[in-house]
């Protein structure tokens, strides 16, 4: 019946079509936001503003791996991984675990070292050593991790074969769905959403012994029922004090962090194997839009690196919070090939994208398309007519009752008129009704006869 239809059972990428001249303005740039929101708001919520420690800031693309999003992923498991082996946590443990840290030294610095190392530099804590409920973090954790749940019940549903399209993801996907699935990194978040916080300050001056932190600011002197917490306290107060002796953490060794590790991969394992699912559909074979085959091979190319960097320097015992290869020019490059995947999936699939019947985007033409983004349990039959080039046309109707010689049509008796569109619905029944062209009428001469405006 069409090109998708021939060659089922095989695996097989469809050249590239251009579907999307019809597209207006307007629907462009919902298209963009839906397109691009997933992406900004999981690298905004990921990627705080780095804490600089030396005059000379970092080049721009030794901060550019910060926003990807294999560094994201690492750094929510080791702010989870910081305090889970830690003997005492506090304000100053949680800001320093949270904080992106750029010293003249060692670059980018997110090692337990830098708790006490950072402390001078320290001018605002945490007013506590958890989240603050209702806090931007606390606001930035519900609204990602709701993407999330949405993107696996969407994903789950596409991959169980479920006939709920409306709910479903749309395999064909069109530009708006692209960055979907990174909305799972919301999910991620969850295993360091208590200890998540941005409410914390590092300045490049060292503050002098004697300067103090008045309810997590610096402050020279505080007003009165203020609480003051010098920095020589923050240093020797066995209560607050943020220094790295060998008893402060528990060794990468420990038994808690040992299990917490492994199960860190475990939802990166997961997306992995939804990705492979996705492209290799086991017994059969399965047929691609060149954007949904792009998508597919972008996220299985970021998924499997992110399973391998994130594996190797766990299985290492490494703590930073910060990606130890961050500023390696290998991770940079592969960085730049993530970007440059992106950008190309985004373009390819602007030229692709094209509006389905039921109001959702599509990168397929009608014959798999339409089907594909709309067929449901409501709505299970989507039907394309066309009196010239297609088997179904027309649409039956028994008004009015009689003809232009204004005699009444027999109950069996209608008129069919000649429709070009789409259909969506579900058949009554099985049975159909063998019918014979008996005449053919003018609608603007039936119009007149029986004073039926037909426009409407």
């Amino acid at each position: 019946m069409t090109a998708y239809d021939a060659v089922a059972g095989t695996f097989w990428v469809y050249p590239l079509r251009y579907q999307s001249g019809s597209i207006t303005f307007t629907e462009w740039i919902s298209l963009f936001t839906l397109a691009l929101a997933p992406l900004i708001a999981h690298i905004a919520a990921g990627c705080p503003a780095p804490s600089y420690l030396t005059p000379t800031p970092p080049k721009w693309h030794e901060r550019i791996a910060l926003f990807n999003p294999t560094s994201i992923l690492w750094r929510y498991a080791m702010i989870a991984d910081r305090r889970i082996p830690a003997r005492a946590w506090d304000a100053m443990d949680m800001a320093a675990a949270n904080a992106l840290f750029w010293t003249a030294r060692r670059g980018w610095d997110g090692s337990e070292e830098m708790v006490a190392r950072a402390a001078p530099h320290c001018v605002r804590l945490p007013e506590r050593a958890r989240i603050a409920l209702l806090s931007a973090e606390f606001f930035k954790t519900v609204v990602v991790t709701l993407q999330g749940t949405q993107a696996l019940a969407a994903l789950g549903l596409a991959l169980t074969g479920s006939r709920s399209a409306s709910d479903g993801f749309v395999t064909y996907m069109g530009v708006d769905l692209i960055f979907f699935p990174l909305a799972f990194i919301g999910l991620v978040r969850l295993l360091c959403a208590f200890w998540l916080t941005d409410e914390f300050t590092y300045s490049m001056a060292r503050r002098g012994a004697g300067s103090e932190l008045v309810g997590g600011a610096a402050s020279d002197d505080a007003g009165e029922g203020g609480v003051r917490i010098s920095l020589d306290s923050l240093l020797d107060n066995e209560s607050s004090r943020p220094n790295l002796k060998e008893d402060r953490f528990l060794p990468a060794s420990y038994w808690g962090s040992r299990v917490f590790r492994v199960v860190s991969l475990l939802p990166t394992l997961l997306l992995v194997t939804i990705c492979l699912l996705f492209l290799i559909q086991p017994g059969g074979g399965k047929q691609f839009t060149l954007t949904a085959f792009l998508v597919a091979l972008f996220y299985l190319i970021f998924l499997f690196a992110t399973l391998v960097i994130c594996g190797y320097y766990l299985a290492r015992g490494e703590t930073s919070t910060t990606i130890p290869c961050l500023t390696s020019k290998w991770y940079e490059i592969y960085t730049g090939v993530l970007i440059v995947m992106a950008v190309i999936v985004f373009a390819f699939s602007c030229i692709e994208t094209r509006p389905t019947a039921c109001g959702r985007w599509t990168s397929a033409p009608f014959d798999a398309g339409d089907f594909n983004a709309c067929a449901d349990l409501r709505t299970p039959n989507v039907i394309e007519m066309d009196f010239h080039t297609l088997p179904e046309f027309g649409l039956a109707t028994s008004s009015p009752r009689s003809d232009i010689e204004n005699k009444t049509l027999a109950d069996d008796e209608f008129w069919v008129r000649n429709f070009t569109g789409t259909c969506l619905g579900a058949f009554g029944s099985t049975l159909v009704k063998h019918v014979s062209t008996l005449e053919v009428v003018d609608l603007d001469d039936l119009a007149v006869a029986t004073r039926v405006d037909f426009t409407e």
